[in-house]
């Protein structure tokens, strides 16, 4: 292994690896030094394929009863073949970096671990019982070496109980903030935004996997005008818009009082 070594990862099926260039080659374009993986799960590897990515084939296994759910495990365990020491992990089609990112090692600061706050990060859990920082799943910081045994722990609890597509994020946290929140680091918004860009109001939304029909299950989600100072977007909806805007700041202004 290559000292103090680093690679963004993400892991796609379907649709997405004909698309990388949609979201996660911006992680090259603003970050030229690190290396770009992306492993494919299924019987071939995309037919447009981009010289900034290194692609890896893997084949699809039953364990996890769905293919997104596959995806959002394995590829805690799919890090451990690359040759680096830290890896940042990302959604393969609604992350997109706006400036260039700090070295990881900085980013983790001796932690095994890093990650944002999910908008409403208020949850309850299973094990601590409630956390105030419930983590997003969509952007990680790992250390990949000190960090094996933990993600060893989230996959073998994703194959133990489907409860939900999107599971990942319920034992990320169940597992982390219970048992090992030491080894935490808990990052800033910057570095996983959330909100809608330029939406009229405070919008709200169904979760992707619960019962979409219960009062309860809907969300007051944030909607922002600009993003200056922001590092890593991760919103969907507003990724079109997003993606046209340029010129943003480095850090936001801070308007007198």
């Amino acid at each position: 292994m290559t000292p103090r070594s680093s690679a963004i990862v993400t892991v796609a099926f379907g649709h997405s690896t004909e698309h990388l260039d949609y979201t996660f080659l911006s992680f090259a374009e603003k970050n030229p030094g690190v290396p770009l993986h992306a492993f494919i799960i299924g019987s071939k590897l995309p037919e447009r394929r981009l010289p900034q990515i290194t692609y890896h084939l893997v084949e699809p296994i039953p364990d996890f009863s769905h293919p997104l759910r596959e995806i959002y495990f394995r590829r805690h365990e799919l890090i451990d073949q690359l040759d680096v020491e830290f890896a940042l992990i990302v959604d393969s089609y609604d992350v997109l970096c706006l400036q260039p990112l700090p070295p990881f090692e900085k980013i983790l600061a001796g932690f095994d671990m890093a990650a944002a706050t999910e908008v409403n990060g208020s949850r309850y859990s299973l094990g601590l019982g409630h956390t105030a920082n419930f983590l997003n799943g969509g952007v990680t910081f790992w250390n990949i070496p000190r960090s094996r045994d933990i993600r060893s722990e989230i996959l073998r609890r994703g194959k133990t109980r489907f409860r939900l597509v999107a599971d990942d994020q319920l034992v990320i946290n169940e597992i982390v903030q219970t048992k090992h929140s030491e080894r935490l680091r808990i990052l800033p918004c910057q570095y996983n935004f959330r909100p809608f860009f330029r939406a009229k109001t405070w919008q709200r939304i169904k979760p992707l996997f619960f019962n979409l029909h219960h009062p309860s299950n809907w969300r007051l989600w944030p909607s922002v005008d600009h993003l200056d100072g922001v590092l890593i977007y991760h919103n969907l909806t507003s990724m079109g818009l997003v993606k046209a805007q340029s010129g943003m700041k480095p850090q936001a202004a801070l308007p007198e009082l």
